[in-house]
């Protein structure tokens, strides 16, 4: 009785635990005025110190000897703050931090969420067009992992090497199984 007990506290604390985010909070939570792409683009100077919450997909990165600039195209957020790259962009904008952004770690493709406070506009061409992208001083920035579905066999017999069926024989039930990479002794 008291190892189901200890069974039972530690499979609850295991639950609990699981439900804790390494998101940082910033990032999970948004402003209490969120302020979108779309509504600070034609009145940048407005919304000059207004705190934000955007992220999207990284287009390019510039360092200097004192700041990085990542280009940015913006994607709206879900719950947890993360861009959703299937619903549409409302355009770029630029994201400025006087940390050294490593251009191979954030190559182009590599989804971000910032917070931090609107400063400014730049002109950038993109292709023969020139946008007027505003630049967001960053002040905490998370970089989300891609996401690589596991393709299994749909026809993949898990029971198949164990030494179940007559013609492996009770003795080759512990050759190396298939699906661990190590021997199973079942």
């Amino acid at each position: 009785m008291k190892q189901l007990s200890a069974f039972f506290v530690a499979s609850l604390f295991l639950i609990q635990l699981s439900g804790c985010s390494n998101i940082p909070k910033q990032i999970s939570s948004a402003p209490i005025n969120d302020v979108q792409l779309n509504e600070v683009r034609s009145q940048i100077a407005k919304f000059s110190n207004q705190e934000v919450r955007w992220g999207g997909e990284v287009v390019n990165v510039e360092n200097s000897n004192d700041v990085s600039l990542i280009q940015i195209v913006q994607y709206p957020l879900n719950h947890y703050g993360k861009p959703i790259t299937n619903k549409p962009s409302e355009g770029r904008f630029l994201a400025q931090t006087t940390e050294f952004v490593d251009p191979i770690v954030y190559k182009e493709g590599t989804l971000l969420t910032f917070t931090g406070n609107l400063d400014g506009e730049e002109i950038r061409k993109v292709d023969q067009k020139e946008l007027v992208m505003p630049i967001v001083n960053v002040s905490s920035m998370y970089k989300w992992q891609p996401y690589r579905p596991v393709q299994r066999d749909p026809f993949y017999d898990p029971f198949y090497y164990n030494g179940f069926y007559p013609y492996h024989g009770y003795y080759n039930r512990y050759w190396y199984h298939p699906r661990f990479g190590y021997r199973s002794y079942y």
